[in-house]
C-alpha cells in the first residue's frame, strides 16, 4: 500500500472508483447493453426472415414459372388438337358442301335436260304439224293447179 501511497494513489479513491465503476457497468449493462443487443438481435432475425423468405420466394417463383410452362405447353398441344379438329371438320364441310352442290348440278342439269327433250318433243310435234299442214297446202295447190288445168 505503501507503493500506491508514493505515487500518490489514495486506495480508498480507487476502491470506490473501482465500485463505481463496477456500478455503472451493471447500469449500462442493465438498460443500455442488454437492449440494445436485444434490438440487434430482432433485427438480425428480420432480416434473415427477410432472406429466407427471398429464398422461399425464389423457389415459389421457379416452381410459377415451371409450372406456367408446362400450362402454355398443354395451353399450345390443345390449340393444336382443336386446330387439326375443325381443320378435319372444315374439310369434312366442304366435301358435304361440295357434294351438296355436285347432287343439285346434277339435278339441275337432269331437269334442265329433261326440258330440253320436252321443248324438242314440242318442237318437233309442232314442225310436224306444220310439215303436215304444209303438205296439205301443197296437196291442195297442186289439186287446184290441176283442176285449174284440167277444163
Amino acid at each position: 500500500m505503501e507503493a500506491l501511497l508514493a505515487f500518490g494513489v489514495n486506495w480508498k479513491l480507487l476502491v470506490i472508483q473501482g465500485l463505481n465503476f463496477g456500478l455503472l457497468l451493471f447500469v449500462l449493462y442493465k438498460f443500455l447493453y442488454k437492449p440494445l443487443f436485444a434490438l440487434l438481435d430482432k433485427r438480425q432475425q428480420v432480416i434473415e426472415k427477410g432472406l429466407s423468405d427471398a429464398v422461399e420466394a425464389a423457389g415459389e417463383k421457379e416452381k410459377v414459372v415451371k409450372e406456367k410452362e408446362v400450362i402454355l405447353a398443354s395451353a399450345r398441344e390443345e390449340g393444336g388438337k382443336l386446330t387439326e379438329r375443325l381443320r378435319k371438320e372444315a374439310i369434312a364441310e366442304e366435301k358435304s358442301i361440295l357434294r351438296d352442290a355436285q347432287e343439285r348440278s346434277a339435278a339441275i342439269f337432269a331437269e334442265a335436260r329433261e326440258k330440253a327433250d320436252a321443248e324438242r318433243e314440242h318442237l318437233l310435234r309442232e314442225s310436224e304439224k306444220e310439215v303436215a299442214r304444209m303438205a296439205v297446202l301443197a296437196t291442195e295447190k297442186i289439186l287446184k293447179g290441176n283442176h285449174q288445168l284440167a277444163p
